[in-house]
């Protein structure tokens, strides 16, 4: 309760958070995290995260960040589940006032947790307290004060045992024994007898949920649930009976406190979403846990550090969101070594309340912002409810009521409904709100992302006075000449992503003496990657030599390629024969070939996969127009049973894309058309059609769609060519009147991304992509972090929803992440050989494409990387199909991941 008291006396006066360096970030990041706006970001695991006062600071430094981190989750009564634990008292296990805080004061009108597993073990650690050594209750006295206590809380078990009569004086004669042996069986016995064997069956036995078996490592077919609480009593009680300083005193309060707390987070695992009963929609926020920790030695120590012991080893080991946990104060250096705890500073841990990273992190708070006026946290908003769950009850049952009859009772109600329209919508591309094309800047644009990498490449080279900095190569395309050919082009989205990496590595540097700042050495390599081998011979032939410039400047890996052309599978062979231990992490090439070389970490899924996963979808859903259809009337579409696969002669993607394609369609009439805008001759597999320009193609598709009309084009040329063709089909007009079905590659976001398509009513567009969009309910939190800062950084930007920006931003986390692990902090030492060592170990991490793994056991990419089907519609595109692990709450479930990601 103390916490209760100290809220009351500081609500008019509200607490001020220290305004350190990135406390903006962390109160933004605070308020979301406890109160997210989808409630499926609630089954994020956020890490422990300890705010660590400077070593002479006064206590109220601790207590003014806990009031003001308090105070944002309800100044006047409770917004949010939560309760500050205060060691004080001489309370030896927080754990209890945890559960009672959490119990006491809910948000108004919600339906309290209920915590049957905190309140039975709190029973039976109080009576494991109480107990003598030797002398222990037994099983059945154990279970019988547990009932009893149990009883004492109300409900069924209460309103039998009061029933049964009091305990003060036996009833004597024939009423006596009637009452004794029939009455009391009923409302006393019997009762207990059948919630034992509950208690039993749901903590022990079950598989599912029988948590504490597994706590106690017991077996299914083991001793009762109160013959093993009864055997930890036995152990417990002989260290509880020592003198509380000794070792095995802190040894039985430490394992009766994990019991009590894993009784707890099981209690906490967030409740069902949705369906008609109100009672499972209370829980709209994070419960929270503040958590005070004196300096050792001192009061509340032990108790403060034992509890945070015992949930970081719970949170690393337990399914479920839980509960957010911050502990503030003066951790012991013990502490920080058992937890293993990660040093960051407040804008790093702001980010990491989104994640679901096991890892305790430490935010050291300085002394200095405590001495001025700081920041106070807004409270947060959580849904309210206007009506009590009974009275939401009452109205759903009364409207069910008149639906079922009034439904019943209406023609037509027993009829079949009519099958599930065309997947992603009825709607074409052109819709009423996208109609012009976006104006695109590419001079201006590639400038300014050239212009902002420099800048800060002349940031990080400040560092090199007294730590680590290095440089690694991009490899980009030349920047396009103008308009048209920027919107074929992911080179202004790929820039703009590696420099707002560069920029967050530079200012997590600031404070994080474990970070190596990186330059970005941007190598321009012609158009289309044309000079990917000449260019790649020069770096071979730098970092061979001797160096003899600035340290920084030593290049330690390479960022590309975004294309798979025969010039970028040349250079990364060359880069294998070389011998020169430089590392390359790849980008937005697909192409298999590419994944030839031991140096060479492809980041997306290769072209196998989304052959696959292309070909699984069209059969499997609706998706080709049916034919004609009459005015207003919804489409109707059918499986793709024929396809069109168009592809470029001579080009690496587009050859391995379509034969993995041909593999992978193993039904229909499948049609190849060889498609190259080029007078020269050029020779085609026999059986294959030739086009050289777009209206011959357009002749060729219309007889395949007249010969079959669900067919669905595979288009894995690029997306110059599919402009050209676009184009000529809506000139000529012969056969759009059914629409067309194409199924292309990630080559064609760019150009769909800046409304060249908008005006084509006929066209139903599906690509691939790398990331899912914003607004989709899967999309993870650092996907949603990330479109946030691009919108911020770039708000015109057309690109916003493609997948190139976040692929590079993502890569170069990858290999600054590397980096890091090869750096040697002592020397200052970064070498290219660790590097490559530090990616072959492999990691993983939340990024901006969902989760990002580099195995151990391949170079090749990770097969539950994200992969994306977008769907061309009005306004933003929509993902029809999302495969791989996007975040990590979801790779558990991947496996479990139907057609047409597993087929």
């Amino acid at each position: 309760m103390a916490d209760e008291v100290r809220s009351t006396n500081n609500s008019v006066e509200p607490s001020s958070f220290p305004d350190d360096a990135g406390a903006d970030y962390f109160i933004r990041e605070y308020r979301t995290a406890v109160n997210p706006a989808r409630r499926d970001l609630l089954e994020n695991k956020p890490p422990l995260l300890l705010l660590s006062t400077p070593a002479e600071s006064q206590e109220s430094h601790a207590h003014r960040v806990l009031e003001a981190l308090r105070w944002a989750l309800g100044p006047e009564y409770k917004r949010v589940p939560h309760t500050v634990l205060y060691a004080e008292g001489g309370v030896p296990l927080l754990t209890v006032q945890a559960g009672a805080g959490l119990e006491f004061d809910i948000p108004r009108r919600s339906t309290p947790d209920r915590f049957p597993n905190f309140w039975l073990m709190a029973d039976v650690v109080a009576q494991i307290q109480e107990s003598r050594p030797g002398g222990g209750l037994g099983a059945r006295k154990l279970r019988d004060h547990v009932y009893r206590q149990r009883a004492e809380r109300g409900g069924l078990p209460g309103l039998l045992w009061h029933m049964g009569g009091t305990d003060t004086a036996p009833i004597g004669g024939v009423y006596g024994f009637f009452v004794g042996l029939v009455w009391h069986s009923l409302t006393r016995t019997l009762p207990r007898w059948i919630w034992a064997r509950r208690q039993n069956r749901r903590l022990v036995r079950s598989k599912r949920s029988g948590w504490l078996g597994k706590h106690l490592n017991a077996t299914a077919g083991g001793a009762p649930v109160f013959e093993l609480l009864d055997q930890v009593g036995a152990r417990q009680a002989p260290r509880l009976s020592l003198e509380p300083s000794h070792p095995r005193h802190k040894e039985g309060l430490a394992a009766l406190e994990l019991l009590l707390l894993r009784a707890l987070l099981e209690d906490l695992r967030k409740p069902a979403v949705g369906r008609l009963l109100p009672k499972r929609r209370r829980r709209v926020a994070r419960p929270v846990l503040l958590v005070e920790i004196p300096p050792e030695g001192a009061p509340g120590a032990d108790a403060a550090e034992r509890f945070l012991r015992a949930f970081h080893t719970l949170n690393t080991g337990l399914e479920g969101p839980g509960p957010l946990v911050i502990a503030v104060g003066r951790p012991s250096g013990s502490l920080q070594a058992d937890l293993g705890v990660e040093r960051t500073n407040l804008r790093r841990a702001s980010s990491l309340l989104h994640s679901s990273n096991p890892r305790p992190v430490v935010v050291p708070l300085e002394d200095e912002p405590f001495e001025r006026p700081g920041l106070q946290i807004p409270p947060v908003q959580p849904r309210k409810f206007t009506m009590g769950w009974r009275a939401v009850t009452a109205v759903e049952l009364t409207a069910l009521t008149a639906v079922l009859v009034g439904g019943a009772l209406a023609p037509g109600f027993w009829k079949k409904p009519p099958e599930a329209h065309c997947v992603g919508g009825d709607h074409p591309v052109a819709a009423g709100s996208q109609t012009k094309r976006v104006e695109v800047k590419p001079k201006e644009w590639y400038q300014a992302a050239r212009n902002r990498i420099d800048k800060q490449n002349r940031d990080a080279e400040k560092y090199a006075k007294d730590r680590a900095v290095r440089t690694v190569v991009l490899f980009e395309s030349d920047p396009p000449p103008d308009a048209e050919d920027a919107i074929f082009d992911g080179a202004i989205a790929e820039l703009r992503g590696v420099a707002m990496w560069q920029q967050r590595l530079i200012e997590d540097a600031a404070s994080d003496s474990s970070r190596v700042p990186l330059r970005v050495d941007v190598r321009q390599v012609g158009p289309g990657f044309r000079d990917a081998l000449p260019e790649m011979r020069k770096l071979i032939t730098e970092v061979k030599q001797e160096h003899s410039g600035e340290e920084y400047e030593q290049v330690v890996g390479v960022l590309g390629f975004a294309q798979s052309t025969t010039d970028t599978q040349q250079a990364v062979k060359e880069l294998d024969k070389s011998g020169a231990e430089l590392p390359v992490v790849g980008t937005t090439a697909t192409a298999n070939e590419m994944q030839q070389s031991e140096a060479y970490w492809p980041f997306t899924p290769s072209n196998s996969t989304e052959a696959r996963v292309e070909a699984a979808f069209a059969r499997s859903p609706i998706v080709v127009a049916a034919g004609p259809k009459k005015p207003d009337a919804p489409t109707e579409c059918v499986p793709a049973r024929n396809a069109v696969i168009v592809r470029t002669p001579g080009d690496l993607y587009s050859q391995s894309l379509a034969n993995r394609l041909q593999q992978a369609l193993h039904t229909g009439d499948n049609t190849v058309i060889y498609f190259r805008q080029d007078p020269q001759p050029f020779a085609a597999p026999s059986g294959a059609q030739k086009a050289t320009t777009a209206d011959r193609l357009v002749g060729q598709v219309c007889q395949a769609l007249k010969t079959h009309p669900d067919t669905a084009v595979f288009w894995t040329a690029r997306a110059k060519e599919f402009t050209a063709f676009v184009r000529a089909m809506d000139t000529n007009g012969t056969c759009i009147q059914n629409g067309l079905t194409v199924l292309g590659g990630n080559e064609l976001t760019n150009v769909a991304l800046t409304g060249q398509f908008a005006d084509k009513g006929w066209l139903r567009l599906y690509h691939s992509a790398h990331r899912l969009p914003e607004g989709d309910e899967r999309a993870s939190v650092k996907t949603q972090e990330f479109v946030r800062q691009y919108d911020g950084q770039y708000p015109r930007d057309p690109w916003r929803q493609d997948g190139h920006s976040a692929v590079a931003y993502d890569a170069f986390h990858a290999l600054s992440r590397a980096v890091d692990a090869a750096h040697m902090v002592n020397t200052h030492t970064v070498s290219r050989q660790a590097v490559v060592t530090a990616l072959r170990a492999g990691f993983r991490f939340d990024g901006a494409t969902g989760v990002v793994k580099f195995s151990s056991s391949s170079n090749g990419p990770w097969m539950w990387k994200t992969l994306v089907i977008l769907r061309q519609s009005e306004g933003e595109p929509e993902a029809v199909v999302a495969c791989g692990a996007y975040s990590q709450s979801a790779e558990t479930n991947v496996k479990k991941q139907a057609s047409p990601c597993l087929d």
